[in-house]
């Protein structure tokens, strides 16, 4: 179905779905026991399945993660332009979700991730071809430093991640390392799974829900503090403050800058199922409420 470019969009909000019964190797359509998903995250997963699996390739069972069950989602919908008072006539179009804080160790610069039963797994890293060394006693060290998100694809090697690396991905515990924008202790909310279908995109809807999410965090400010133990366990020494964090897929660089988001320099650059990331930091004024 098309969208008539004068309809509006409004947006559903789910918190925290139960995902016990998403069958990973199933896409959203076709869920087996899809009555017992709760429909806006059904159809939030119907958009990333189109946006991610189809277009980006990345395969269908690295998309449900941890972070689905503890987040927060929205999907946009638009009319068909058939009914507007028919619910079968609001096609969902985009979707994102905002993790809360404790998150994930910033990922290691240069290093290549995908998901296995959920989990981000390393399969090894990228570095510049003019640059490959590893230590004759300790092979799979590697030395040079890590590329950035301008170089070339053709200018960098991929080398199988080493048992340091597997051990760096798996380290939870304790502060993360500071960074260029964050102070490796102060907790920040992740948005993430930001995507909208093919069809519908150029009518500003990525623009409008990281906007919704980002209204939604200032006037909820201690939101996952009150819904989730191990949120209000990050923030018993150092309160949210506005901090919000996204991981950007390297060609939709200009998007964030244009919402106010700065490349964190230090978190280097990252990849996630084959595709380049960079890590974007933007500060909500708290002060003025919503």
């Amino acid at each position: 179905m098309s969208v008539p470019a004068d309809s509006k969009p409004f947006t559903a909000f789910v918190s925290r779905p139960n995902t016990n019964a998403y069958v990973r190797s199933f896409a959203a359509s076709a869920q087996p026991r899809g009555d017992l998903i709760n429909r806006t995250f059904l159809d939030a997963m119907t958009v990333r399945y189109k946006v991610f699996i189809l277009e980006q390739k990345v395969p269908l069972e690295c998309e449900l993660d941890e972070d689905d069950p503890r987040s927060c989602h929205w999907v946009a919908y638009m009319s068909d332009g058939i009914d507007d008072t028919s619910p079968t006539s609001q096609l969902a179009v985009g979707c994102i979700r905002a993790v809360p804080y404790p998150q994930s160790p910033h990922p290691i610069p240069g290093a290549a991730y995908t998901i296995v039963n959920g989990l981000n797994q390393i399969k090894g890293r990228w570095v510049r071809r003019v640059e490959v060394a590893r230590d004759a006693e300790t092979p799979g060290l590697l030395l040079p430093p890590p590329p950035s998100y301008s170089t070339p694809q053709s200018e960098l090697e991929f080398v199988p991640a080493s048992a340091q690396d597997a051990l760096a991905a798996a380290e939870v515990a304790g502060p993360d390392r500071a960074t260029s924008l964050h102070n490796g202790k102060e907790p920040y909310i992740k948005l993430g799974r930001i995507a909208v279908l093919s069809n519908c995109r150029g009518l500003r809807l990525g623009q409008y829900l990281v906007q919704t999410a980002l209204y939604w965090i200032k006037a909820n400010p201690t939101y996952f503090d009150q819904h989730d133990p191990g949120a209000a366990a990050a923030t018993a020494e150092t309160k949210f403050d506005g901090l919000v964090c996204v991981h950007a897929q390297v060609h939709a660089l200009g998007f964030y800058i244009r919402l106010g988001f700065v490349v964190d320099e230090d978190m280097g650059t990252w990849w996630e199922e084959g595709i380049p990331h960079v890590g974007m930091l933007l500060r909500l004024d708290m002060s003025k409420g919503s």
